[in-house]
């Protein structure tokens, strides 16, 4: 790990770099203009987040989930005197990971990977998306020609990684180690080093159990009243002076939502105040210098009853939203589908693009060489399996969508 003219671990990148002598940008704002500007930052658009885009203009994509994240976080960070920059980088990267069609697209990979699919063995590895979006800025978006990736600081890295669960079940996710550097990372700590990084996580919480929700309302999923007599809403409407919430307009029920995403992030800043106080008379406050001076607790939370009325609201969230019948019947698909593109390309590689290739013959693209090629030999290939996860990984849904079609129906149909 190596880094020019800074002492503070949490601005170590991967490669040495000058200070910006144009802009006099600081470190953390040097990483979220690269994130925003980075092509996987413009395909979150056109990504799944709960529905896909069929279903209408108005409902969220991982992008306006993404912007919603950095938002939320943002407000939170700013009560408690927080990194702004630093917020802003983890939350724009946290999900660049993301696979087409959501989460469903997420646990596909991983058990092609893990347990294999027909011929194609499994490689030991496994596929999550926080995970892929520390490997995707590492390795495989490309800025400079002397190194793969965007060369991002280890604070921003670190929060991206730890924005949800390291694990699957009670497994640590594996990734080729040589080439996913996790050292100075600290995955013995299940929760980020920063405050930053704990900030962005619970504010991803607060967006998928309020936005998701009104989604699932504006498409007739759940019913208002049903969201209202969850013990959250309880808890946010005593705290409003218990209004009634009979004859509602639509508009008046929305805002119901907006504002209660403002009664969680007041609980969060009060809350949390009490515990970084806490941390800082038991600890000291941190300097910083080595991955052993950071934050080894958990001081960003929501107050204990909160909690668990956040937690219970996500339960229903998953029950009522993402086992329901049209979310079932598009995640089959989109399952079928991904299998479907990966079974092609395993079996004709070929067919892969040019940029794919020629990571897998470690040239610049111009230099691809596919007479060279050995399907077999190929097929035998951990890499070559990683490859191909990877570029699947990357597309959006409508090109996801537009490959299948053209890997198996006949285009003079």
């Amino acid at each position: 790990m190596c880094n020019k003219n800074h002492n503070n671990i949490l601005h170590f990148r991967l490669e040495g770099e000058d200070v910006d002598p144009f802009t006099k940008r600081k470190e953390f704002q040097r990483d979220r203009d690269r994130i925003i500007h980075s092509r996987a930052f413009r395909r979150l658009m056109h990504k799944t987040q709960i529905f896909n885009a069929n279903k209408g203009e108005h409902y969220r994509n991982r992008l306006t989930h993404t912007l919603e994240v950095m938002q939320i976080a943002r407000s939170i960070g700013r009560e408690l005197g927080l990194d702004e920059d630093l917020i802003e980088a983890i939350a724009f990267g946290h999900d660049l990971g993301h696979t087409p069609f959501g989460h469903i697209g997420e646990r596909t990979l991983n058990d092609i990977l893990s347990k294999g699919l027909n011929r194609i063995k499994p490689i030991g590895e496994g596929f999550k998306h926080n995970y892929q979006s520390v490997w995707l800025v590492d390795n495989i978006e490309n800025r400079w020609s002397k190194y793969d990736g965007l060369n991002l600081t280890v604070a921003v890295r670190e929060g991206m990684l730890k924005h949800t669960k390291l694990t699957i079940g009670e497994e640590l996710v594996t990734y080729d180690k040589d080439k996913l550097k996790l050292d100075n990372l600290r995955i013995d700590l299940k929760d980020s080093f920063t405050l930053e990084g704990q900030v962005v996580a619970i504010a991803d919480e607060i967006a998928q159990i309020t936005h998701d929700i009104d989604d699932g309302m504006r498409g007739e999923i759940i019913k208002f009243d049903d969201f209202v007599a969850c013990e959250l809403m309880k808890s946010y409407l005593k705290s409003k002076g218990n209004p009634s919430c009979e004859s509602l307009s639509d508009d008046q029920k929305s805002y119901l939502i907006k504002d209660c995403i403002g009664f969680l992030i007041k609980d969060v800043v009060d809350a949390s105040s009490k515990k970084i106080k806490e941390y800082w008379g038991n600890k000291g406050k941190p300097g910083f210098t080595t991955v052993d001076d950071v934050y080894e607790g958990l001081c960003i939370t929501f107050s204990e009853p909160i909690k668990k009325q956040a937690g219970a609201l996500a339960d229903i969230k998953k029950n009522w939203i993402i086992c329901s019948s049209e979310i079932s019947q598009s995640d089959a698909k989109a399952e079928y589908m991904i299998k479907q593109i990966f079974k092609a390309y395993y079996k004709h590689p070929k067919q892969l693009p040019d940029d794919v290739l020629a990571r897998y013959q470690h040239v610049e693209e111009e230099k691809l060489e596919r007479l060279k090629l050995d399907d077999e030999e190929m097929q035998k290939d951990k890499f070559f399996i990683r490859l191909i996860c990877d570029h699947i990984a990357g597309m959006t849904d409508q090109f996801a969508a537009r490959e299948y079609k053209r890997l198996y129906l006949p285009e003079y149909c």
